[in-house]
């Protein structure tokens, strides 16, 4: 018993004996270990979720040696395919969840950054000098229809139809580049006289991912009001195998554009009768932005914020096309 009275006396000299700093490091690391929680991944019921200091993160972040995609809209889970991120558009694979980087997917070139540039063409509507005469309506149409018109005009206002259509091209350029694409205009000014087939042909020569047709609407009834966008049919005698593209483009441009402005959604008009559209070897739509001959929508088209939720709302439609 003396022995044993004489150990545990020993123990607690030995135990006081320590230095109190090394004794309140090892309680601090104990706290600061509780503080800051787990980092690295997790997998929940079958998702991966990627934790800093205990936090569930979102975004692009870099793990080892690949970056990865964390959606917010999935509540923090892994996520595979395009996404804009930090104004560039980037693949994530669906399997691995990893950045692709110097690789071509669906006809897509990657760069070594794992940076894709979408090219978009727009076509700000008519012009003040008009093209003359007539062309086919769509490649071997022996239908001829007139290569453009001066359009139409603002009933309240009076601005011409292709100085609005010009103005949203332009604000609409400055978003889609900050978005990480790259934007060819058919026109840059009003005195160019342009055929419907000479614009669809910007596009195909840019062989853009995406062609989109300026325009405001006019009718012979003042209370017409709303936006619409214009594709092919699926039977089109020119392009029938851009169809699904097309119509896919002009769908979400449409909705994301009522979104933004508030209008009336009209329809997506399915029609082989516009022949830029015929011409043309890339995905297309015309979006019919308002009426010009309602008073009331022709004036919201001519206010600086409302032309910014128009912008808005074709350029959110534009990526949600881009990344679907």
């Amino acid at each position: 018993m003396k022995k044993i009275a004489a150990v545990l006396v020993c123990m607690a000299l030995l135990l006081t004996g320590l230095p109190q700093t090394v004794l309140a490091e090892k309680a601090s690391v104990g706290s600061v270990s509780r503080e800051e929680g787990y980092t690295g991944l997790k997998t929940i019921n079958g998702k991966k979720y990627y934790f800093k200091n205990g936090k569930k993160v979102t975004g692009m972040h870099k793990i080892g040696n690949y970056y990865y995609f964390f959606s917010g809209a999935a509540k923090g889970a892994m996520s595979g395919g395009w996404k804009l991120v930090k104004g560039h558009f980037r693949y994530f694979d669906k399997k691995t969840g990893r950045m692709a980087v110097n690789r071509t997917v669906n006809g897509r070139r990657i760069d070594k950054n794992g940076i894709w540039v979408p090219v978009v063409v727009l076509d700000p509507g008519h012009s003040s000098k008009v093209a003359g005469g007539y062309e086919p309506l769509g490649p071997g149409s022996g239908q001829m229809k007139a290569k453009d018109t001066s359009g139409t005009q603002g009933v309240a206002t009076n601005v011409p139809e292709y100085k609005l259509n010009l103005t949203i091209a332009k604000k609409l350029k400055t978003v889609l580049q900050k978005r990480g694409y790259k934007v060819i205009l058919t026109r840059t000014n009003n005195n160019v006289a342009l055929s419907c087939r000479q614009r669809a042909e910007i596009a195909n020569k840019a062989k853009a991912d995406a062609f989109i047709r300026i325009h405001a609407n006019g009718s012979t009834y003042s209370s017409a009001n709303g936006a619409m966008t214009i594709c092919t049919t699926k039977n089109s005698p020119y392009m029938p195998s851009l169809y699904t593209k097309s119509k896919a483009l002009s769908t979400q441009l449409l909705n994301a554009y009522v979104k933004a402005t508030g209008c009336k959604k009209e329809y997506v008009w399915e029609t082989d009768s516009m022949s830029g559209n015929n011409w043309s070897k890339v995905p297309t739509t015309i979006i019919e932005m308002g009426y010009m001959s309602n008073p009331a929508e022709d004036r919201k088209m001519q206010n600086a914020s409302y032309q910014k939720r128009m912008v808005q709302g074709i350029a959110n439609g534009i990526d949600q096309y881009i990344i679907s």
